[in-house]
């Protein structure tokens, strides 16, 4: 039986087999790729794949080493427990190749990751499913102790993420050397990040002090009764979006290998910048509101919209929700109180712990941080920052203001992306800027909302 995910209430961090794990929703996971994906002058697809690999082999073996008695078989199995019970599909691991030859066949016909890159817009070009390649090879590295490669079959038959029924990898013993190229769907190997045993010292969060007569316990207690685990298909229906409980180390390797990537890539061609503003819509849309927008920016601007979209849809589908108003808005004394409401809920995710310090209605909101996942991430992977990354929290920020004054939440609008364009890229819409970073050494992070007026 797998076993149940752990909540350490002073930090807020929840960990399966110490490996931290933090609810998402279909929107941020596809759009957090689809910012990678997008980036045609950077080896986009193994940060996505690899970044897999790294985390659920890390977590795999902590498991493994603690039933040494199970045979490759069990533990296989066991990774398909965990796969399912996160949400991220029904993978069937170690299939032998029906054609006879030296590799395995992984088959799903369910894909978290397959079923969300089919809500956008235009035909994809090639399969998606890079989170489900790289678990499917971590779980088999970590069951066998060997190393392998895998490609997703991206025909006969169709993936899902390409509109078909059918998502199938195909995994063999590694044999290519570090660094060489393969497949360009394949995992290429990068460097292997290291897990840090010890965090510095971080300080406790303070008790609240913004609506204090909304029942944060009782609140946090209720989201850990709701059933947010994998259904039959392995999936997990839920607010108005698919959730997955993934890691949270995913979402850091990904975003800090990108970012890295990115500065990399615009060491070596001197037009980037200006070119990356006609491949990202969003970035041409913030161009001409943002005249800061160089460099290191670019990245960090993409990598808070993909907070937005976050915000936006699964904090919003949670506003929008029966258990929302059965069991919080009975609560409330005012609207400022959804802030804390939701904050409240936000809590239960595994994120850290926030605390609202301060709310000017339909101005101003100061939002801090205390554990956060993407900044502990970083100390772990990557060691200290030189600058705030922080990009969720910000993104996600942001879009609690707009979603309760620009979009006014309250009155339950349907979460549309062309609402979502309407809310979020508005001139009077709001925009956050990170003012303290646990990352730089700050005993937690910090986020200011305030409206963007030009």
């Amino acid at each position: 039986m797998m076993s149940a995910p752990q909540r350490e209430p002073s930090t807020g961090i929840v960990t399966i087999h110490e490996e931290p794990v933090i609810f998402h929703c279909n929107h941020y996971n596809r759009f957090l790729q689809l910012t990678v994906e997008d980036c045609h002058y950077i080896q986009r697809n193994p940060i996505l794949a690899c970044s897999a690999a790294d985390v659920s082999r890390h977590q795999l073996q902590k498991a493994f080493a603690d039933h040494p008695e199970w045979t490759v078989a069990e533990r296989l199995q066991y990774a398909e427990s965990i796969y399912r019970y996160c949400g991220f599909g029904d993978m069937a691991l170690g299939v032998v190749d029906p054609n006879g030859g030296p590799e395995l066949l992984v088959r799903e016909r369910h894909s978290h990751y397959g079923s969300a890159l089919r809500l956008n817009y235009g035909k994809r070009r090639w399969a998606g499913e890079f989170f489900d390649l790289g678990f499917a090879v971590g779980s088999m590295e970590a069951a066998t102790g060997f190393p392998y490669a895998g490609n997703i079959a991206d025909h006969d038959p169709t993936p899902i993420s390409l509109g078909g029924d059918e998502t199938q990898i195909l995994l063999r013993a590694n044999e290519h050397p570090q660094g060489t190229p393969q497949q360009s769907r394949s995992i290429t190997p990068v460097p292997t990040p290291t897990w840090i045993a010890e965090l510095p010292a971080l300080e406790s969060a303070p008790e609240r002090s913004i609506g204090l007569h909304i029942d944060e316990d009782a609140i946090i207690a209720a989201v850990g009764t709701l059933p947010l685990r994998g259904n039959e298909e392995g999936l997990i229906p839920a607010f108005g979006v698919y959730l997955t409980r993934h890691y949270a180390d995913y979402y850091n390797l990904v975003s800090f290998r990108f970012e890295k990537a990115l500065a990399e890539a615009m060491e070596t061609h001197r037009y980037l910048g200006e070119m990356l503003w006609y491949e990202y819509p969003s970035l041409f849309f913030y161009k001409d509101r943002f005249a800061h927008l160089q460099g290191r920016e670019l990245a960090s601007t993409l990598l808070i919209e993909a907070g937005h979209i976050c915000g936006f849809n699964t904090m919003g589908g949670i506003m929008r929700s029966d258990p929302w108003y059965q069991l919080i808005v009975p609560q409330f004394q005012a609207k400022e109180d959804w802030l804390s409401g939701i904050v409240a809920c936000i809590n239960a995710l595994g994120w850290g712990i926030w605390r609202i310090v301060e709310i000017v209605p339909n101005e101003r909101l100061v939002l801090r941080a205390w554990h956060p996942y993407e900044s502990l991430g970083h100390l772990r992977h990557f060691g200290p920052a030189d600058h705030p990354i922080d990009y969720l929290l910000v993104g996600v920020a942001a879009s609690l203001m707009n979603l309760l004054y620009t979009a006014d939440i309250t009155e339950k609008p349907e979460l549309t992306l062309d609402f979502y364009y309407k809310v979020n890229r508005s001139k009077e819409g709001f925009w956050g800027r990170q003012t303290r970073c646990v990352a730089m050494g700050d005993p937690y992070s910090e986020v200011v909302v305030e409206r963007n007026i030009l």
